[in-house]
């Protein structure tokens, strides 16, 4: 037990002259606090309590302790302020898409955490079309894919690219006897994609482009729900690549090849602008921008 937590025993019971009381309130067992203050008693070489079985009393050395052991517990927290004085402290409100979460959100949360113990950082999850909004509803960072023009209210730092990718069921059935033809009928293959957001600004751009009109049979909004009713057979989906590769259902599935790429989501940190002179939010900006 480190020097000052003896000092704080000894202190509580020179005021309560009550080991029970003591150990109570400082969450230690009596048997563990008389032995503290028995090494205490060593190290200084004389009593400090009298003792019988009904009361307990300081000795003329425990009275001259109790008034040393005070000063010493006041400097020792000045000592501990001074030297956290910098340290950042709080909650860190962060929003992402599970795929985020279970990838490489960790290590660069981690990397933060690890300079900064004190922040408690809260995690929530969601659809990627909704992260920019959470901003303006109160989180402090959103992780999403992003447009190529952000919002001027919003700062950006991108995390990674990852291609948009075509999938397709493995299994044998009528999709993938359609998406093995040499030319992909689209206006015939039924597509799951999401209603909204960057990636369904790409899909339709893609298919304008193309001069392609395709059937979209499902719009939901979450990648892993996509990769689902594609496994099952109900169509063609587009996920970004990243979301495929960590799948569970990645043997079920098979990405396409299309005879032109469909483009890439670029994944990144977003905070608004406003916001930037906080210190818990400058430290995390700066954390982002550091290499591993």
């Amino acid at each position: 037990m480190p020097s000052h937590q003896v000092l704080g025993l000894f202190l509580h019971l020179s005021r309560s002259l009550r080991f029970a009381r003591t150990a109570e309130e400082c969450h230690i067992s009596p048997a563990a606090l008389s032995r503290a203050i028995q090494r205490l008693e060593k190290e200084i070489g004389a009593a400090l309590f009298v003792r019988d079985k009904r009361n307990v009393e300081l000795t003329d050395a425990g009275r001259r302790l109790q008034t040393y052991a005070g000063d010493v517990l006041s400097g020792w927290d000045r000592l501990e302020r001074q030297l956290h004085a910098d340290e950042l402290e709080g909650e860190l409100k962060v929003f992402c898409t599970v795929t985020a979460a279970q990838s490489f959100l960790p290590e660069i949360l981690g990397r933060f955490r690890e300079a900064n113990p004190v922040v408690h950082i809260r995690l929530d999850t969601g659809y990627m079309a909704d992260a920019l909004s959470t901003l303006q509803a109160g989180m402090d960072m959103a992780v999403t894919g992003i447009p190529d023009r952000v919002p001027t209210s919003i700062a950006a730092q991108t995390l990674f690219v990852t291609p948009l990718v075509f999938v397709a069921p493995t299994a044998p059935g009528e999709i993938s006897r359609m998406v093995e033809q040499r030319t992909v009928s689209w206006a015939d293959v039924p597509l799951v994609v999401p209603p909204f957001g960057v990636i369904r600004d790409t899909v339709d751009k893609w298919f304008r482009e193309s001069g392609e009109h395709p059937v979209i049979y499902s719009e939901v909004p979450s990648h892993e729900a996509i990769l689902s009713l594609v496994a099952m057979g109900c169509g063609v989906g587009v996920v970004p690549r990243v979301v495929l590769e960590g799948s569970p259902l990645r043997d079920q599935l098979r990405e396409m090849r299309s005879r032109r790429p469909m483009g890439d989501l670029r994944a990144a940190a977003c905070v608004l602008k406003r916001r930037l002179r906080e210190p818990l939010i400058a430290a995390l900006w700066d954390a982002l921008r550091s290499p591993a």
